[in-house]
């Protein structure tokens, strides 16, 4: 691994790239202040935009939402810079339109909690620092991007096939797993998803991609064509399927770094992959800086580097498997440990918990995966050529869809098949992967005993034990977490206006903090109300009264 890091150029620019990335975050020079000129008309009442439709239009009920490139505001000209619209669904609003609205800026609500999902930041590493809520609309003209343009048409007619022959819920999982469209999918299938380990079945990236391309090479050599050209021919195909399912970043990763492979492969010379990994993520870096911050490009590449580091060692733990099913099954095992060992540290800093039968899982249905696009291509092809042949693909396809549905439902349901933890501060974090490392480089039994006691040790220790008192101030809600000596949790909470959100809300903060008890809450809710909607914190003592009377 040493000589992998140090002599490799492309490797070392990387490293030296995101230390300076991280430095200059350090410093503020992506916060939006020094780069959004639009956030200074948020105190206006109304602001007037002229820009360009950059994403195919979401519908959500009576509204719409796109992202919108600015390039005119108030009349004035000024850098384009990207906003978030929600306009009414009345509008008939298209990817490329050249558009006029006038309405309200807003920036985007940040969480009364910490640990909990920050919209606002989410958005910011996107470049996107405002939301605009429309009111008057003008159409001007069409500047579409012509082969964007025909990709979101082959989506729309993909989308259609699929609601013409499959029903919900398998439609929507369908879509999601094809093309990338989440906006139907149901919330708590979502979540069933989430809990089982297997939200990234439903995302467009490297399992996908990769799958794809497998097809792509497959389908051009059936043509006879040699392999340089298979080559050749499949990475702009692998482009064209990532603009398909709307460019989202791990499938563009994952495109990025075929290709780089595919070139190696051409070029006649070995496919480096560390290399391969480290030109995909500094293409990534180079075009959005503020990719490195976020959750999908850190888990996505700390997967890859895991299953490339830590899966030559495992395959290896039983020699030469000489049975091609049974080594078949040892690989799917030895894939998913390794990519669930380098996961561990950053699902518990993103989300505070562990699905504890993700791997079991994964061994099940990550293996259909493949089954399943396959299929969809048999499918999709056979809807311009014979009804009856993709009917029965069809029916095929939702069986298999259908188990996979009800396994994870099944074992979202079972106790305790999410395990909840502390989050780990950042020097957890770097010691677990540098002891993970030294576990496969050193052959001293005590070293990794007493490395592996110090891990379970850091995992499972609270993330804060001293005794504080914060407040939490938002819109709707005023709440004081006072911890007292001995790990004693008081909660003090003053409602202002009506938030469904709270309790969930509250009940991340605390199992973040390793918290599964308060001692005492106070509030004008009554304890059946509170033990209804906490369900993963018990309250001890709910007593009625409100924040000015501790305050």
């Amino acid at each position: 691994m040493k000589n992998i890091i140090f002599n490799r150029p492309v490797i070392s620019i990387l490293f030296v790239y995101i230390f300076v990335l991280v430095f200059l975050n350090y410093l503020g020079i992506f916060l939006p202040q020094r780069n959004s000129f639009l956030i200074n008309n948020t105190d206006k009442y109304t602001t007037e935009l002229t820009g360009k439709v950059i994403t195919e239009p979401i519908q959500k009920g009576e509204k719409q939402q796109f992202i919108l490139e600015v390039f005119d505001t108030d009349g004035q000209k000024i850098k384009k810079e990207k906003t978030l619209v929600y306009a009414s669904s009345a509008y008939n609003i298209e990817y490329g339109d050249i558009i006029f609205v006038s309405g309200k800026l807003n920036i985007p609500e940040k969480p009364v909690f910490p640990y909990i999902f920050n919209y606002n930041l989410y958005l910011q590493r996107e470049n996107i620092y405002t939301i605009f809520y429309q009111q008057n609309f003008e159409f001007i003209e069409k500047q579409p991007n012509k082969i964007k343009q025909l990709s979101f048409k082959v989506r729309n007619n993909i989308e259609t096939k699929i609601d013409n022959f499959f029903n919900e819920p398998v439609s929507s999982v369908l879509k999601s797993m094809v093309t990338g469209n989440k906006a139907l999918l149901d919330k708590d299938i979502k979540e069933d998803f989430v809990n089982t380990g297997l939200i990234h079945i439903l995302v467009i990236s490297g399992l996908h991609i990769g799958f794809c391309a497998a097809i792509f090479m497959f389908c051009f050599r059936l043509f006879g064509l040699k392999l340089n050209y298979v080559y050749l021919l499949t990475i702009p195909t692998l482009f064209f399927y990532v603009l398909l399912t709307g460019a989202n970043p791990p499938a563009i990763r994952a495109a990025i770094m075929f290709s780089c492979l595919l070139v190696t492969l051409m070029l006649n010379r070995e496919p480096l992959i560390y290399n391969a990994l480290a030109l995909s993520a500094l293409i990534i870096l180079i075009f959005n800086p503020q990719s490195l911050f976020t959750a999908s490009f850190q888990l996505s590449f700390l997967a890859t580097l895991g299953i490339l580091y830590l899966y030559p060692k495992f395959s290896k733990c039983f020699g030469i498997i000489k049975n091609k099913y049974i080594n078949f099954v040892w690989d799917i095992v030895c894939v998913t440990l390794s990519a669930q060992i380098a996961l561990i540290p950053l699902l518990v800093f993103y989300f505070g918990k562990i699905s504890v039968i993700s791997f079991v899982l994964n061994l099940i249905i990550v293996p259909i995966i493949p089954i399943i696009i396959g299929l969809f291509f048999v499918f999709y092809v056979s809807t311009f050529l014979s009804y009856h042949i993709s009917l029965s693909v069809s029916l095929l396809l939702s069986y298999i869809l259908k188990f996979i549905l009800y396994v994870i439902n099944y074992s979202a349901t079972l106790d305790y098949s999410v395990v909840f933890f502390a989050v780990p501060g950042i020097v957890m974090i770097l010691f677990y992967y540098f002891s993970v490392y030294i576990m496969f480089e050193i052959k001293n039994k005590k070293v990794l005993g007493l490395l592996f006691v110090i891990i379970c040790f850091m995992l499972l220790n609270p993330f804060e034990q001293r005794t504080f008192a914060k407040t939490f101030e938002g819109k709707k809600n005023i709440t004081t977490h006072i911890k007292e000596k001995g790990n004693k949790n008081i909660i003090i909470f003053k409602e202002l206006q009506k938030d469904k959100y709270y309790f969930n809300n509250l009940e991340q903060y605390l199992l973040a903090q390793g918290i599964k008890e308060i001692d005492v809450m106070y509030t004008d809710y009554d304890k059946k109300y509170v033990d209804d909607n906490l369900k993963k914190i018990k309250a001890v003592n709910v007593l009625k009264n409100t924040l000015e009377t501790h305050s």
